[in-house]
């Protein structure tokens, strides 16, 4: 006849054994649970752990209408959205310039800005892009970037639409980044 391990155990050490392997199931079990529930909840658009969720704010003043879509939640090295809008009934007659929150610019690593600004420059406190004036009504910016990988929290920017030396349409956003 073959003995067992746990034929050679006391009751005591055998009756330990099995609380170990109760509570190690009870913590897988927790474990899986919650990020089947976290996974869950991303997928029908509550935390967003997992991705990317974008925003839109917008604003209107000095006959301009300014739009963006900003990333509003985001993983370190994921494609995220930012694009300005600027409608203008009847058109351009001269070029737009926007200026952007230099400190929010440095969450990303940039791969593009389309279509190019015509001049760009920076101020203390923006970077300002300066855009030839489009056919029609509507100028559609879109900045091609990621979040940087090594950033681990988010944060709050500006855009906006500059005549002369003063905003006329501005918005606020914030982009938080989960590690």
């Amino acid at each position: 006849m073959v003995a067992h391990d746990a034929d050679l155990l006391s009751p005591e050490v055998q009756e330990r054994s099995i609380r170990t392997s109760r509570i190690g199931y009870g913590l897988t079990t927790a474990l899986l649970t919650a990020v089947i529930g976290v996974t869950a909840i991303d997928g029908i658009g509550g935390v967003h752990v997992f991705g990317v969720d974008s925003d839109t704010v917008s604003a209107a003043g000095g006959g301009y209408e300014l739009t963006v879509t900003y990333g509003a939640v985001a993983r370190p090295a994921l494609a995220t959205p930012f694009d300005i809008d600027v409608h203008r009934d009847g058109g351009f007659d001269a070029p737009i310039t926007i200026a952007v929150d230099r400190r929010y610019m440095r969450i990303w690593d940039e791969n593009g800005l389309y279509p190019a600004p015509s001049a760009e420059y920076n101020t203390a406190d923006e970077v300002v892009w300066e855009f030839d004036p489009p056919a029609g009504d509507d100028l559609h910016v879109t900045y091609d970037g990621r979040i940087e990988p090594a950033l681990q929290s988010g944060r709050s920017g500006t855009v906006a639409v500059i005549e002369g030396t003063q905003a006329v349409a501005e918005v606020e956003f914030h982009t938080r980044v989960w590690p």
